[in-house]
């Protein structure tokens, strides 16, 4: 974690911590870097009311400083990826700040290679926002960069994600939850125009305020509703810059990222196309994944939350599928980020080839229950070093005797201390973690 760069990108209030400002330094100093030739930048945004404003701090920053900017306007985070990675552009940007509420925003950069860039790199870049004197040289009026709307790139992008269906998927019947986001002008051209798939929209009429709310991956209650109430074969929600997935089955179900990697590892393995017979899942992953997948014979790596954790470990592993449970899921031999409609894409495929439905496909996984609690405290270090806490820890783990498991983890970004407890049956979750709790509440002050 950085100054300005978190986990993934720069994010923060629009306006008041992220400003025009930082977008322009940062655009400043991309526009030109490293400095060997003129810079070819892709942009793209989702649906937010400040996603203008950033979008202009930057392409002001990118061409001031000699970069062309190439515009493609609202888009997914996954189409930059795609985009920067076939058409030889030196950085993609995309403005957005994913599941996040409206007012919240981001700035997430991509290298060459379609991979976020390097933290090496986002350090110096926050070396340069905090420079007093903006040091770098202005080009001349003539050396100014371009400015290029990009449009039809989307349609490439869509072309290759279409290509990806397996059969023919016009037979289903599809609820879709857009989030008020990005895919809000992307998904009727992908799975209608091109799938020709039964589709329903819900959430598709972004306002520039609306995104993300009461709707989407986070919130898919009302996309449950209409499930419980009309007859589809399955629903899908994506977040704000439709980079991740939540799965709705056709009785209302909830089915997350989780069952998504089981599902698809197994479908992989049958067909002998899953690299290693391994997949990268993380800490957060449920112990009933872990289980489900040693039963079907599949290993795993598990990595730190992050999709970008995962893509490295994807990466160095030479793997072909990872994700997590709060639904970025990774097909790498396809794309090397998380893309929310190919996701939806592959378990269409997988549910026409297969000739079942999702819950009889998902019949072995049995996640187990879990409970999540945040505490506030003074010193979420502090906490994380005692002693007596360690060794408490260790007594409630015993208790599980090796069917469960604790998570207990500082917050990246506040000062709280996070206690997962999974274990067999749910009371037990809720006396371990209250216990857990408790135990932090008396050290915390």
């Amino acid at each position: 974690m950085g100054k300005y760069f978190g986990t993934d990108g720069v994010r923060g209030i629009a306006n008041i911590r992220l400003t025009s400002r930082l977008g322009y330094r940062i655009g400043r100093f991309i526009g030109q870097y490293p400095n060997e030739k003129k810079n070819k930048i892709l942009i793209g945004r989702d649906t937010r009311l400040s996603g203008a404003m950033l979008d202009a701090a930057l392409v002001s920053g990118i061409t001031s400083s000699g970069g062309d900017v190439y515009e493609l306007g609202i888009t997914s985070t996954p189409s930059i990826s795609y985009i920067v990675e076939k058409n030889d552009f030196d950085f993609g940007i995309m403005i957005s700040a994913s599941h996040n509420p409206f007012f919240d925003n981001g700035i997430k950069l991509f290298a060459p290679n379609g991979e976020k860039i390097s933290h090496d790199l986002e350090l110096k870049i926050e070396e340069y926002i905090d420079r007093i004197v903006d040091d770098l040289p202005l080009v001349p009026n003539l050396g100014l960069g371009k400015f290029i709307k990009a449009d039809k790139y989307i349609e490439t992008y869509l072309d290759y994600l279409a290509s990806q269906a397996k059969g023919d998927l016009s037979s289903f019947k599809v609820c879709f939850d857009l989030a008020n986001g990005s895919s809000s002008v992307l998904a009727s051209n992908l799975f209608t125009k091109r799938l020709n798939i039964n589709a329903t929209y819900l959430f598709d009429n972004p306002t520039g305020l609306n995104i993300n709310d009461k709707c989407g991956s986070t919130h898919p209650e009302k996309l449950i509703s209409r499930m419980k109430k009309e007859h589809f074969d399955i629903g899908f929600a994506f977040d704000g810059d439709a980079d991740r997935i939540m799965v709705v089955d056709s009785e209302g179900n909830l089915i997350n990222g989780d069952s998504i990697m089981y599902l698809s590892a197994c479908y992989l393995k049958k067909h002998n196309k899953l690299n290693d017979n391994k997949i990268v899942i993380t800490v957060m992953s449920n112990y009933g994944l872990k289980k489900a997948l040693e039963e079907k014979g599949i290993g795993y790596e598990e990595v730190d939350v992050g999709d970008r954790n995962v893509q490295l470990c994807l990466k160095e592993k030479h793997l072909v599928l990872g994700g997590e449970q709060s639904g970025h899921i990774i097909f790498n031999d396809c794309l090397n980020t998380g893309d929310g409609m190919l996701s939806a894409i592959k378990i269409l495929s997988i549910l026409k080839d297969e000739g079942k439905s999702i819950q009889e496909l998902l019949k072995d996984f049995k996640a187990y229950p879990q409970v999540l609690r945040n505490v506030g405290v003074s010193n979420k270090d502090m906490i994380m070093e005692n002693e007596g806490f360690k060794t408490f820890l260790k007594e409630q783990e015993k208790l599980l005797d090796g069917d469960g498991r604790i998570l207990v983890r500082p917050s990246g970004t506040e000062q709280l201390i996070r206690v997962m407890v999974e274990a067999k049956d749910i009371q037990t979750c809720k006396d371990i973690a209250s216990s857990l709790c408790d135990y932090i509440n008396e050290i915390a002050y």
